[in-house]
């Protein structure tokens, strides 16, 4: 990733995670902050979207907004046709087959009506959801999607304040998340779904990630990620060390002025171990194609007491 890309995408995490800030700085949680990765356009054309997103259409496509959801999160499919173990139904007449059916039909109407004598008016479920249970979401205009990785599910119940149940049911009040709002948005030619939430103590958002490749938007989601959890470890601790072997350079020319004050054996001990720290930007040098010997010269060379040697930048890029 060069310098101008790096950049752009350094000025992206600043702003979404500066917009999920909450009060108390110690508490910033990386998981109200996601990413979203959508095929087609530059890497230049990513942005930062308010709320999170699930990048997949709704199963119900006649409901694609709602205001103030109260959100049940379904970590097992919504299918009362699925048994835990496999068996046998013998049907011997056409009555028995319609009886049959009809039970069906009426558990599911009971489940999904439990759900929406609740009030809950969006519903979100990790595994396959059956033709019958969705003809009562769309019914009792509940909106629904589907997430299919677990972690993500799990991640998103979170977020929203509500919890992944594991059983075929209505919900109990405290299991139940919230949002301000969520909606299908087109981006490029995919639909989503955003969960937008903007209350005091939990703010969500998502980098849109764009990209020619999937590979290159791996890369990014990957940058991205430590990013994140550098923004987190400065809202924990302000303290900051240069990185790229600045640290260790100027550690070994300190140890090495301490060694030189030394008169008896021990400045042999000071000067090896100072000169062990100069591995790290050794390696590194090496990694990034630059002449090693040249380079630790030239930072050993811009060294002031108490400063930090700029030519690290160097390393870096």
């Amino acid at each position: 990733m060069n310098n101008s890309v790096g950049d752009f995408f350094a000025r992206k995490i600043a702003e979404a995670c500066i917009s999920i800030l909450p009060d108390d700085a110690k508490s910033f949680e990386p998981d109200h902050l996601r990413t979203a990765k959508i095929l087609g356009a530059s890497m230049t054309d990513s942005f930062v979207l308010k709320g999170l997103v699930v990048t997949r259409n709704v199963e119900t496509p006649t409901l694609t907004h709602v205001e103030n959801p109260k959100i049940a999160v379904y970590g097992c499919p919504l299918d009362t046709q699925a048994a835990e173990t496999k068996g046998t139904v013998v049907i011997q007449s056409a009555d028995e087959l319609l009886n049959y059916n009809k039970s069906e039909e009426e558990l599911a109407h009971k489940f999904i009506k439990g759900i929406a004598d609740l009030g809950v008016n969006c519903v979100i479920v990790g595994g396959s959801i059956s033709e019958i249970c969705l003809h009562y979401l769309e019914k009792y205009k509940i909106m629904t999607t589907r997430v299919t990785s677990k972690f993500e599910l799990k991640r998103l119940a979170k977020a929203l304040g509500a919890t992944a149940i594991m059983r075929l049911g209505a919900p109990v009040v405290d299991e139940l998340g919230t949002a301000d709002r969520a909606f299908v948005k087109e981006i490029g030619s995919e639909k989503v779904v955003v969960f937008e939430r903007d209350s005091k103590d939990c703010k969500l958002a998502t980098i849109v990630l764009r990209g020619s490749t999937n590979n290159i938007l791996d890369d990014i989601e990957r940058a991205i990620e430590d990013g994140v959890s550098a923004y987190r470890n400065l809202c924990r601790d302000g303290r900051f060390v240069y990185g790229a072997g600045a640290a260790e350079i100027q550690l070994a020319r300190e140890l090495e002025a301490q060694g030189s004050n030394i008169t008896t054996l021990d400045q042999y001990s000071y000067k090896q171990y100072a000169k062990a720290f100069e591995i790290f930007p050794r390696i590194l040098c090496e990694n990034a194609g630059l002449n090693a010997d040249n380079m630790l010269a030239k930072m050993y060379s811009s060294l002031t007491s108490g400063s930090i040697p700029a030519l690290a930048l160097e390393v870096i890029s």
